[in-house]
């Protein structure tokens, strides 16, 4: 194996392939061990979780989920979160934790996405905290939630300090002194409102409430807490708004535009755990999931209500208590704790991979090429009705076809589904805001056709607009859009077969 290019503090190291994978090994040997002592000193149980899953092992992105495939041909996934089956256990217990295989059906792998990374998960009741159902206050569950992230991460933190701090400093000259301040003081924290605030006063002028940041403005608001990067304190980003959460984040009684939710940030890593105190009123709960954009996407796609009724029915019934938990991604404190920009060269499943290959299409030849042939991810895009029309039942057909998930424009997926035709509805490459969003789809190389009928003539300005936008962003990802009516049909139908 080649050495190893790492950023370690903004500044470059190389190292041999095989210590650093047997360094990390260690490292992340202690983080495990504390996070399991910290746990049994709270008197949490640990819980395995499945890892292969219905809808319900989704986080908010249903379409970053890997499809499991199995003889009965049931719409099963690769987990993402072991959340929903923690809340499960607290039936039983009034704390459980966990750790996971998490998935995400990542294009490719870059500097900030694995698809694959450990994740360590807590679930805890008002119990745990000294409440009763007599006497719960959800601020003070929030209050313990956001004490239970600090007192994770600081335990795994010094238990990596007090085992491994001489290869921190001597192999990667790592400021190990700043991780020891983060371990013994309370981390930074900021309202979601009012780091849009911060962040339109330092260089984001157009961020504004309702936003999802990104992850420059994670760094920026992290860069700017820690007295422009004078110390390395994690950040909590406090009460999201409740459209853009899982719809089991329970709505502030206080503030019913947010949820009591708090997403960790860490120097370096970004967002390294996401958490909230859960939702436990039925009715409540029921509404947020059903009027949800994750449902949407889930309904549109085949999926009934019935997927998540186990769970509405736990509630329901109230067989659990008012609780609260949050997962916690291991890899990104691993890549804070050595002060790195690539959370791949942090990843013992990445650096494993490096060797056997098993993410490269030309290792597997025709193969590859085979087992692809049977899904398609097609865009369709199209302006005139009598087009619309005329296409309609070859886009029937190829929506029938096993494999084929189809994505449309607001216009044709309404005119869709009229004709009974599920299709996923997508937004306009001008429509920012609105997600999910032809752009960063397209970014992320996910569709393998684009049909995109223009308009021709009439007052179809701002449509034409969108198109070549379409047009010209399919081009540089190298897909020809089909912009004829007559080749689509031909496409739609070999489609089908």
């Amino acid at each position: 194996m080649k050495p190893l290019k790492l950023s370690v503090e903004g500044k470059p190291l190389t190292i041999d392939y095989k210590e650093h994978f047997a360094n990390l090994v260690k490292i992340n040997q202690s983080l495990v061990q504390a996070a399991s002592a910290n746990y049994a000193k709270r008197g949490l149980t640990y819980c395995e979780v499945p890892e292969i899953v219905g809808i319900t092992g989704a986080c908010e992105n249903v379409d970053t989920l890997f499809k499991v495939g199995n003889r009965l041909d049931l719409p099963l996934f690769f987990t993402q979160t072991g959340q929903l089956a923690l809340e499960q256990a607290l039936q039983s217990f009034p704390g459980c934790w966990t750790v996971i295989h998490s998935g995400r059906d990542e294009e490719e792998e870059d500097e900030r996405h694995l698809r694959q990374f450990r994740l360590t998960e807590e679930e805890m009741d008002c119990t745990m905290v000294g409440m009763t159902l007599k006497n719960y206050d959800e601020d003070k569950m929030y209050e313990a939630l956001l004490k239970a992230i600090q007192g994770t991460a600081q335990a795994m933190v010094k238990k990596v300090l007090a085992e491994n701090e001489t290869i921190l400093k001597k192999v990667y000259k790592r400021n190990t002194a700043k991780l020891h301040y983060m371990a013994t003081h309370n981390f930074l924290r900021i309202s979601y409102e009012d780091a849009v605030k911060l962040l339109n006063k330092n260089g984001y002028p157009k961020v504004k409430f309702g936003d999802d940041l990104k992850a420059d403005h994670e760094a920026k608001l992290v860069y700017l807490l820690n007295n422009k990067g004078k110390t390395e304190i994690p950040v909590f980003i406090m009460k999201y708004p409740k459209e853009i959460k899982f719809f089991n984040m329970k709505v502030s009684s206080k503030d019913d535009r947010v949820c009591l939710s708090a997403d960790l940030i860490f120097p370096y890593a970004g967002e390294g755990t996401g958490s909230s105190v859960r939702e436990h009123n039925f009715e409540r709960l029921n509404e947020r999931l059903l009027t949800s954009n994750m449902y949407r996407l889930h309904k549109m796609r085949g999926g009934t209500y019935e997927d998540f009724k186990w769970y509405l029915d736990i509630m329901k019934g109230k067989a659990t208590r008012p609780h609260a938990g949050y997962g916690m991604g291991n890899d990104r404190v691993l890549q804070y704790i050595f002060g790195g920009k690539d959370i791949r060269v942090t990843s013992i499943f990445a650096l494993l991979n490096m060797q056997t290959g098993d993410w490269e299409k030309e290792k597997y030849g025709e193969a590859s090429i085979l087992e692809e042939s049977g899904k398609k991810h097609i865009l369709l895009s199209i302006g005139k009705a009598e087009d619309k029309k005329a296409l309609a039942q070859y886009i029937k057909s190829c929506s029938e076809k096993r494999g084929n998930i189809l994505y449309a424009t607001e216009k044709t997926h309404a005119f869709l589904a009229k004709e009974k035709i599920i299709t996923s509805m997508v937004y306009k490459i001008s429509e920012v805001n609105k997600t999910p969003n032809i752009a960063d789809l397209l970014s992320r190389k996910v569709f393998d056709v684009i049909i995109n009928i223009p308009t021709t003539g009439g007052p179809a300005k701002a449509e034409l607009t969108d198109g070549q936008l379409i047009r010209k962003g399919s081009v540089e990802i190298g897909i020809t859009p089909i912009t004829d009516v007559e080749v689509a049909k031909m496409v739609l139908e070999g489609l089908s077969r």
